[in-house]
């Protein structure tokens, strides 16, 4: 797998959006995710909530294959975990953060349908803190890009705010791994 891009975005109204630079279109209340699920994709473009507003680090890659299944080591590295597919319309696509400042261009598979793997922590503690861009990011993304038709959301784990536990919805044990 290629090297991971990395940047450091400020966030606006707990998202980001990844999106062309030249798209200048205003967000309607539909393209921000409901919790749990943490993104929201679509024509143009990916919303991700962060929880939290301010500095949030994000670091991406993109391939032409899709990536593999998400391993356990994984699953205990990252606290939300979750997929969704949007259509990448431009040569080019930015992180529109705080102001309407626009990202440097991230790397992407070629132009159409496209599946997103979004990996978060930090949400949980931080979900509704104020980071100043001097402050160092307490959010932390990763985005995992490849081509593939486009399909549903799919909410593989999430953290829960108020018990703290991993919940994986697709987990058909009762079992839930409570946080330290």
């Amino acid at each position: 797998m290629p090297e991971p891009f990395a940047i450091e975005v400020d966030a606006f109204y707990n998202t980001i959006v990844l999106r062309s630079p030249d798209d200048y279109e205003p967000l309607g209340p539909e393209w921000f995710p409901t919790e749990p699920q943490l993104v929201n994709g679509g024509p143009g473009r990916l919303v991700i909530h962060t929880g939290g507003r301010g500095l949030v680090r994000v670091t991406v890659t993109a391939t032409e294959n899709p990536t593999p299944s998400v391993s356990d080591s994984l699953l205990e590295e990252w606290e939300d975990i979750a997929e969704d597919s949007f259509t990448i319309e431009s040569e080019k696509l930015c992180f529109d953060g705080f102001s309407g400042d626009i990202s440097q261009p991230i790397p992407t598979p070629r132009p159409g349908p496209c599946r997103v793997r979004v990996f978060a922590r930090g949400r949980t503690e931080h979900w509704d803190a104020y980071r100043t861009p001097e402050d160092q990011p307490q959010i932390q993304f990763h985005l995992q890009l490849w081509p593939q038709q486009l399909g549903d959301a799919h909410l593989i784990q999430y953290r829960d705010r108020f018990t703290r536990n991993r919940v994986r919805p697709d987990d058909t044990t009762d079992a839930q791994s409570p946080m330290a």
